[in-house]
């Protein structure tokens, strides 16, 4: 086929961009979608609460979740295609990568189609199992078959985001990603007012994931990274093996992922009701939103770090990926901190008194936060080595420990008992085992990797903490607004100018004084505790 028409150059243009200049708009991108992300949530979550009462709210939650848990079908292969992809994306003109692609394709139509039919067929089964209220049935059934749509759609045509993720464009993934949100929020708003209730919500999610296969196929065609013509090559079962032998490690460690990240609302739902679902919804968006800021400083990275494997460039990943790491976990710090300053005081003016959240969730929460930070670039890490092991079998009995526990303590200690299993399973288990297996990888002591990059984290905190708790103590008498107004302005300069100065490794702070523009030099210079060279 002929390449695309000049105009579609002008949406998507093709550039040449370094490594490192590639991993920069990356990360900067993803943070103009979670921009996008917030402001979603901070439009959405108001509208949908005046159209929906709490227990419909609720029973969006409760799907969402569930059809999380249908994208298990994927068993790990689009993870594993996206990896081998980074293997054979620098031989475009061979038919090994259009063999590849071709592969790839098959298999994720293949995936939608089951995911397609399990939705149509089991709808009413899950209502029940659920324990949905009857006069919910018929309004659960229609928004599982509406969104099981969506993700079947998403599955059929993931092949373009592995594409643009493995040839390290990300900018363009976070940018159709924030055009994603706003299709989904427009078709949302239409829905509801035109009476569609909490369907409304499902008919956004269908819409977005048609806008994103639409832009996302488009990127790749102008970009020029589908294979050259004629050597696309035939779908290979050799291709298929490879993929499912790796997407086999990794199927364990995804349901385990979902067991911990995602059965929450499963568990509040079976124990404390739709009610308590819709209340643990709601007090968790910032926190995901949070996570979310975070983890996009190794994701944006993991693509750079497996092609440095590839290459045998292993003296720059470790020193690039000890930085990752550094930095990740005292940003997981500060944001700890400042999530538990805000986030109980931000959810009864955002909703207008609908919801309460107690400040007691939130401090757990930020202990979860930071074990996540450093948790997760570790994981990713033994991911892209392709050398799961025993990885496997700690996070799927890391998932299981948690459901257990959760449904025992729940009735009991309610939700804090809930995000205590978070913290204390996401430790012990996988948090402990992928941190050995990155000093194994790197063939360092564990202790320099468990705690020595981690140095500056706990300095920042030892300053930042004592500043947070008389904060949080002064000002309990003012109304809630002002205290938010006060917190957020004084974690916006006390604590970012404290992460900055003595979170941010030394190096990174040279690197970065070198690379700024000269107007925001002498700020920067003053902040930062090392001096420039």
């Amino acid at each position: 086929m002929p390449r695309p028409a000049v105009q579609w150059a002008n949406i998507f243009p093709k550039t040449k961009m370094s490594r490192l200049k590639r991993a920069i708009h990356g990360v900067a991108s993803s943070y103009v979608a979670l921009v996008a992300t917030a402001l979603y949530s901070l439009a959405s979550i108001p509208v949908a609460l005046h159209y929906l009462d709490k227990e419909r709210f609720g029973l969006w939650a409760l799907m969402t979740t569930l059809v999380g848990y249908l994208s298990l079908v994927d068993a790990s292969m689009s993870g594993s295609a996206g990896r081998l992809l980074i293997d054979h994306k620098d031989h475009r003109d061979s038919g090994r990568y259009g063999s590849f692609v071709q592969t790839v394709s098959l298999v994720t139509v293949v995936q939608g189609l089951i995911v397609l039919v399990v939705g149509l067929v089991l709808a009413g089964l899950f209502a029940q199992l659920l324990a949905i209220p009857a006069g919910l049935h018929a309004e659960f059934i229609r928004l599982v078959h509406l969104q099981c749509a969506a993700v079947a759609l998403g599955f059929a045509t993931r092949i373009f985001y592995l594409i643009l993720t493995a040839h390290q464009r990300m900018d363009m993934v976070n940018y159709i990603a924030t055009l994603g949100l706003a299709v989904n929020f427009a078709t949302q708003w239409l829905f509801f007012h035109f009476g569609f209730g909490v369907l409304s919500l499902a008919w956004g999610a269908l819409a977005a994931a048609l806008t994103l296969v639409i832009c996302q196929w488009l990127a790749c065609e102008v970009q020029g990274l589908f294979p050259e013509r004629g050597a696309w090559g035939k779908a290979s079962w050799a291709h298929f093996k490879e993929i499912f032998d790796f997407g086999k490690d990794l199927f364990l460690v995804a349901v385990g992922t979902q067991l911990i990240m995602a059965s929450q609302t499963i568990v509040i739902t079976r124990v404390l009701g739709l009610p308590v679902a819709a209340v643990w919804s709601v007090g968790l968006r910032v926190f995901t939103m949070v996570t979310q800021v975070i983890g996009r400083i190794s994701d944006m990275s993991m693509s750079a770090f497996a092609e440095m494997m590839v290459r045998g460039e292993l003296a720059r990943l470790r020193e690039r990926y000890q930085t990752m790491v550094t930095l990740t976990a005292s940003l997981g710090g500060f944001a700890a901190v400042s999530f538990a300053l805000c986030n109980s005081l931000f959810i009864p003016l955002w909703t207008h008194g609908k919801i309460s959240w107690p400040a007691a969730n939130d401090v757990l929460l930020g202990a979860w936060l930071m074990v996540l930070a450093i948790s997760r670039c570790h994981i990713s890490l033994v991911l892209l080595t392709k050398e799961i092991r025993f990885m496997r079998y700690v996070y799927f009995l890391e998932g299981l420990v948690f459901v257990t526990l959760s449904l025992l303590l729940a009735r009991l200690g309610g939700l804090p008992a809930i995000i205590g299993c978070s913290v204390v399973c996401g430790t012990v288990f996988s948090g402990a085992y992928c941190t050995w297996r990155v000093s194994r990888y790197f063939n360092l002591p564990l202790r320099e990797v468990a705690w020595g990059w981690l140095q500056p984290m706990p300095k920042m905190l030892a300053l930042y903490l004592p500043v947070a708790i008389l904060l949080w103590w002064t000002l309990t008498p003012l109304p809630g607004m002002v205290r938010l107004a006060t917190h957020i302005v004084l974690a916006g300069s006390i604590g970012l100018g404290l992460f900055l100065r003595y979170g941010v490794p030394p190096a990174l702070q040279k690197e970065i004084l070198r690379r700024i523009p000269q107007r925001v030099y002498p700020v920067l210079r003053h902040v930062f505790a090392e001096p420039a060279s």
